[in-house]
């Protein structure tokens, strides 16, 4: 009941809880428990319900005292065996031996645990009858390269003691479940099919597995769709009963974090350049219409190889993947990698993540975007993210390094591009089509072969 309540009603991450017994039966009871009422509420073997869905029951550590310093030990980079009772009986003979010792080897085994649990270690011998043999028993412990019972809660007391006191600045702090949740109250998710995917899967889970998401999603909408007219047949996103623009609906939803997930429809209309383009052209109106809103940019997912088609294939959707990530570091944006978590061995999207042999996905793919994006948010929240929001763009560093002369270049310039720029946008991207609609519209006559509806 103690861990129930520290997962569900203080919020807190089952890999940060550590619960301890004194028997392995006692740790395989708490275990299997836990992993049966996870299963009766998720109807999946060793899943976490509620705000923790797709994390394991598991990913607690519970064990015996010497399992838990075992594994502490193991972490921290010894390498050591556990002296079993076989081993210890034969180390202690050798050393009564050694020293003609007249006790018996458990009555030595006995005496030394005692005066291990007083926490003396082999260099004080203390009140020890002939502590030789003491010391004999450890070197060959060491030889063996084994630690007993005990010198596994001693070793373990003593990283611990070397430890400094006070964490540095930064470090000690673990964020919370009700953290992360926070992070995504006014995120909206941006995307076609495989996002309308994962808005029905936090629909059928009574409600949304992201603090206060929302979507924006729609069958076959892509970069391209988005910077199209609005129209009866228009594939743009519904929002409020009626079909907008997207930055238009995130305005009005006041969102504060756009995670943008496109490919799927935009990768087999042309160069992967010009799908990138109008990608940032996409960000850059989302930007124009939500100053305040940040921008995370989610890989395209990838499909079963057996049905590639064009320029709708893995290897196009690795290249896609690296030319957004390395955009989003551009522009300061956040970066988020679905598609390699969801992988197999061979890269394409994994049997069991797939629902139609193609590209769509199951429940399962979606408990692993939810168990990304939590970690995702808590490195953001923590500051430890690769991909930090606002971070300094590569192109800004570059001009800062810049000669005189090119700067005086520049200079003539700023004029032109600051007419030609979405205002308040750092996109490295294509200049405005000012076209009816807004800016970076793209107007009807523009080529729409080779689109994928999806």
């Amino acid at each position: 009941y103690r861990l129930r309540y520290l997962l569900e009603k203080r919020g807190i991450a089952p890999e940060e809880i550590t619960a301890v017994t004194f028997t392995n039966k006692a740790a395989e009871e708490m275990r299997a428990r836990m992993e049966a009422e996870s299963a009766a509420e998720t109807g999946q073997p060793n899943q976490l319900s509620g705000n923790r869905r797709g994390r394991r029951a598991t990913d607690m550590q519970i064990g015996t005292f010497h399992a838990i310093c075992s594994r502490f030990l193991q972490e921290a980079g010894l390498s050591f065996v556990v002296a079993d009772e076989g081993l210890q009986m034969e180390l202690a003979e050798r050393a009564l031996r050694e020293f003609d010792g007249k006790e018996s080897p458990g009555k030595l085994l006995q005496e030394l645990s005692k005066e291990k649990n007083g926490l003396y270690d082999d260099s004080e011998p203390a009140d020890r009858k002939n502590p030789h043999i003491y010391e004999y028993y450890q070197k060959l412990l060491r030889q063996a390269g084994a630690l007993d019972y005990d010198d596994l809660l001693l070793e373990t007391l003593r990283l611990l003691e070397e430890l400094p006191e006070e964490a540095p600045e930064g470090e000690g702090d673990f964020t919370t479940e009700e953290q992360i949740d926070a992070y995504f109250d006014g995120a909206v998710f941006v995307g076609d099919s495989v996002m309308v995917g994962y808005s029905n899967y936090a629909m059928r889970r009574g409600g949304p597995c992201l603090g206060r998401m929302q979507f924006l999603a729609a069958v076959s909408f892509s970069a391209f769709n988005a910077l199209r007219p609005v129209t009866a047949k228009s594939t743009h996103p519904l929002y409020q009963g009626q079909k907008r623009y997207i930055w238009e609906s995130l305005a009005m939803m006041q969102a504060k974090k756009v995670f943008i997930c496109f490919g799927l429809n935009d990768i087999d209309m042309g160069p992967l350049e010009r799908t990138g383009e109008r990608y940032a052209q996409v960000a850059a109106n989302i930007k124009a219409a939500c100053p305040d809103a940040e921008i995370h940019i989610m890989s395209m997912t990838y499909m079963r190889s057996a049905r590639a088609k064009g320029r709708l294939n893995n290897p196009s959707i690795v290249q896609f993947n690296e030319m957004m990530r390395q955009m989003a570091l551009n522009n300061g944006w956040g970066f988020v990698d679905i598609a390699n978590p969801l992988a197999d061995a061979s890269g394409q999207l994994a049997s069991q993540y797939c629902s139609d042999n193609y590209v769509h996905q199951t429940n399962a793919a979606y408990d692993v975007w939810t168990q990304v994006l939590r970690e995702y948010a808590k490195a953001q929240i923590e500051g430890t993210s690769a991909y930090p929001i606002g971070g300094q763009n590569v192109q800004e560093e570059e001009a800062s390094e810049a000669s005189p002369e090119e700067h005086a270049g520049e200079q003539e310039t700023t004029a032109e591009q600051e007419t030609n720029e979405t205002q308040g946008s750092r996109v490295i991207g294509p200049k405005e089509d000012r076209s009816q609609g807004g800016p970076g519209v793209v107007k009807e006559s523009e080529e729409e072969d080779g689109m994928t509806n999806l």
